[in-house]
């Protein structure tokens, strides 16, 4: 069985992408999931900062055929007896600040095979560059995550346009992050929805929303994960059920992706 891959993407930076992508793999870990997170920010990686991880995995000799999946990888403990995988660049060194699409093709070969792994969750680039479109369209599915601020759906609907184009059929699903409310959130995403639906012809999913929190900066800047410096704080609820919601479907038949 190969493994279900989710990607993580947002189209532009600053939408709390990386922490709900590190909160996710966390919570997979406490479905019993066997989780491997990878920050594919080939230029920018930061999911070990997010972490307090000295360094995150060795990517670089992975690419480069040096080593091996199971040797590249660090185990990230997140409770007595879970804890998930994590496969990244050095943070900070811009290793892969000109990696194109080959190698994000070349990885994502490599993460198709991880069968030892029920997820393998991908942290997606900001942006919308070919690498980053390959690797969302090649996922089994790909959350999209957008803010209130306006450039945001912007972006996101010009995400959303573009995995069309790659997969002939298939939308992202839409989680809405450091809204006010419910309300808000499904009116940001009714937003996108709306005009997905007026010129693209499609409905992308609403999956639901991350309400705004003040104790997700402070873990960010303790370099703590969220789930486990306030595991009953509302985002940390919120994100918990967002992984019940797609755990819960990882048995079911997969949908149409169209072309690869």
């Amino acid at each position: 069985m190969n493994p279900r891959i989710t990607a993580i993407g947002s189209g532009k930076g600053g939408t709390g992408k990386t922490l709900i992508a590190v909160s996710l793999a966390h919570a997979f870990a406490h479905q019993n999931e066997r989780v491997l997170l990878c920050d594919a920010d080939l230029g920018l990686s930061n999911a070990s900062v997010h972490l307090g991880l000295k360094e995150g995995g060795d990517l670089s000799g992975l690419l480069a055929g040096k080593t091996t999946l199971k040797n590249a990888i660090v185990n990230v403990p997140c409770g007595p007896r879970h804890g998930f995988d994590l496969l990244a660049a050095p943070p900070g060194a811009g290793t892969f600040a000109n990696a194109g699409e080959a190698a994000a093709l070349t990885l994502i070969a490599v993460l198709e095979g991880a069968h030892h792994y029920d997820r393998v969750l991908i942290d997606l680039g900001a942006g919308v560059d070919a690498a980053v479109m390959s690797f969302a369209a090649r996922a089994d599915e790909t959350l999209l995550v957008l803010t209130p601020d306006p450039a945001s759906l912007t972006d996101a609907y010009a995400f959303t346009k573009l995995m069309l184009r790659r997969t002939g059929a298939r939308a992202p699903q839409v989680l809405v992050n450091m809204a006010l409310n419910g309300t808000e959130g499904r009116r940001i995403a009714d937003t996108l929805l709306a005009a997905a639906r007026s010129f693209l012809g499609v409905v992308p999913d609403y999956i639901g929303f991350i309400p705004y929190d003040a104790r997700v900066p402070d873990a960010v800047r303790r370099q703590s994960p969220l789930l486990s410096a306030y595991p009953q704080t509302p985002a940390s609820l919120a994100i918990d059920s967002v992984a019940r919601k797609l755990h819960g479907a990882i048995n079911l038949p997969l949908p149409a992706i169209g072309p690869r």
